[in-house]
């Protein structure tokens, strides 16, 4: 078939296109062994979504009035997993925290009180964040793992899920086989999520982590643009 385009090849295109067009760094992070915890994402445990480090470096340039260790326990408090809410609610709580910050109180050097909203991330400079597309990176669910085909991270936060398809594969395969079942098995990885594209290089779609497939809207090119 002369029109063909793998997987591989629709990830690595959107990956160059990512380093050249935007500037983002890339990690590839495909083990052999899903436990595995040696694949470059610095995780303490598979279960993980959010980059800790990454997270703490890009909090700690935001917010330098505030005390490393105020940072560290603010961090430590927004990536917890949140498994007594449901998804929806998880999400809404994320986005709270990421729009307006997290709230903090610290006492500086001469005692005086202090409340601030800690920054996680820059909207005023948006070149001043951290962007990162991460492939092939194993999640640990409830009953085994799973792996994402692209996952776009802001300083260390998962924003946007990446599933590609074969160009021979129906996009909606993409939806009812991965999305789906994702949504299921690994809730951790999209409770900060912001979007979520299925593509199969011929066609491409955005919804949200509640949108049903009728609700996933074709992905415009410029030139499709009026």
């Amino acid at each position: 078939m002369p029109n063909f385009i793998s997987e591989e090849q629709i990830e690595e295109a959107l990956i160059q296109k990512l380093q050249m067009l935007h500037g983002y760094d890339s990690l590839n992070c495909y083990t052999e062994d899903p436990e595995d915890l040696n694949d470059g994402s610095h995780r303490a445990s598979k279960r993980e979504v959010i980059l800790v480090d990454r997270l703490t470096q890009a909090a700690i340039e935001l917010n330098g009035d505030i005390p490393e260790k105020v940072i560290l326990d603010a961090i430590g408090t927004f990536a917890e997993r949140r498994q007594s809410m449901s998804l929806v609610a998880a999400n809404k709580d994320i986005y709270e925290l990421l729009r307006g910050g997290i709230p903090v109180e610290y006492d500086d050097a001469k005692g005086s009180k202090h409340k601030e909203q800690l920054r996680l991330i820059d909207f005023k400079s948006p070149a001043d964040n951290h962007f990162l597309a991460v492939s092939q990176l194993w999640i640990k669910g409830e009953i085994g793992f799973r792996r994402p085909d692209v996952l776009l991270y802001v300083n260390g936060i998962p924003l946007v899920f990446i599933e590609v398809k074969n160009s021979n594969v129906r996009l909606r395969t993409a939806y009812d086989d991965n999305l789906v079942t994702y949504k299921k098995e690994i809730p951790q990885l999209f409770q900060p999520n912001a979007f979520c594209v299925l593509s199969n290089a011929i066609e491409t779609r955005v919804g949200s982590l509640t949108a049903e497939w009728e609700h996933f809207f074709t992905w415009l090119r410029p030139d499709d643009e009026k």
